[in-house]
């Protein structure tokens, strides 16, 4: 398998953060790669990730951001998809095989992410203690490390960690040395069939056998944990539920500063009152504090296993 550049684009470094998506949600990848592109000194290459090439708009490009298009037709027929979830869902498996040789280490993210802050590159180039994918723990396990997932049970599994592929990071070298490709195409035939998509794929891959990042690369956003937000301070900001930043029915829950970052998308991309001020619902908000302030304790416990941001551990 191999991808296809955006012409003119060249390579700077050894390390990749790649944004994935399909042209549905370009205009939203395109606002954390611009984030992505403009830390200060940052050793990686920044690009975007589909299925199939697209035209970047120029200000992308010209920040140095590059378009990368990768598939795999051997697995894809193998691949449930639906009205949801585009071939693009998949693109850390793809390009994990693709960029083998050109890229040491990729860090994929979907295209509901923000930077608030870090440098990727002191990720980039953490010990992953052989492993071929390093990834932060879905959050239905933060609270409580050993809860069995919906996964789990439905391949008849006891628990293991599991975790959340909306930021992975994949050594290239260890992916093709443990068959990645291969070993993802027989569990997506024989296997995936009502479990789920990308993320029950390489879990299930995988059982456990990942390197840990710590949270903080992919604060997986909620209403239920929008207030332990400022707590953590996050690096990446994942907005996993239906609460998109750039929607209407994100007011009063997702803080207006991430709202800001996507009012300069064109007209019927984003509401167009990204930047008014809405308080939470009455009614809402105490729910949402009292379920934070019970998580408040096994939160802290969780996030000090990382002696800082930048260091991996294994999950088990």
């Amino acid at each position: 398998m191999t991808a296809t550049l955006s012409p003119g684009f060249r390579q700077g470094f050894d390390g990749a953060v790649i944004v994935a998506c399909d042209a549905n949600y370009l205009p939203y990848a395109g606002v954390a790669a611009a984030q992505l592109a403009a830390v200060p000194g940052r050793g990686y290459d920044v690009l975007i990730g589909s299925p199939d090439p697209l035209d970047l708009p120029e200000a992308l490009a010209a920040q140095g951001i590059g378009h990368v298009a990768a598939r795999d037709p051997a697995l894809e027929t193998a691949l449930p998809l639906d009205a949801r979830r585009s071939l693009a869902t998949y693109m850390e498996i793809f390009l994990g095989a693709a960029l083998h040789g050109r890229w040491r280490r990729i860090l994929v993210l979907d295209s509901d992410i923000l930077l608030e802050r870090g440098d990727p590159s002191g990720l980039l180039c953490a010990d992953m203690r052989g492993r071929a994918v390093a990834a932060v723990r879905d959050n239905r396990q933060w609270r409580n490390p050993g809860k069995r997932t919906p996964d789990h049970v439905r391949l008849g599994r006891p628990s293991a960690p599991y975790f959340n592929a909306g930021v992975v990071m994949i050594d290239t070298q260890a992916w093709a040395a443990q068959d990645m490709p291969a070993r993802c195409a027989e569990f997506a035939r024989t296997r995936l069939a009502g479990v789920g998509r990308d993320q029950a794929l390489v879990n299930g891959v995988l059982n456990g056998d990942w390197t840990e990042m710590s949270p903080l690369w992919n604060w997986q956003f909620t209403w239920a944990s929008a207030h332990l937000t400022a707590m953590a301070d996050p690096c990446l900001v994942h907005f996993i539920g239906p609460e998109k930043p750039w929607l209407d029915r994100s007011a009063g829950i997702v803080p207006m500063r991430y709202r800001a970052a996507y009012a300069g998308l064109a007209a019927g991309m984003a509401a167009p009152d990204l930047t008014r001020r809405v308080w939470p619902d009455r009614r809402r908000l105490p729910r949402a504090l009292l379920r934070q302030w019970r998580a408040a304790g096994p939160m802290l416990d969780y996030l000090a296993r990382f002696p800082d941001e930048y260091a991996l551990i294994d999950p088990r």
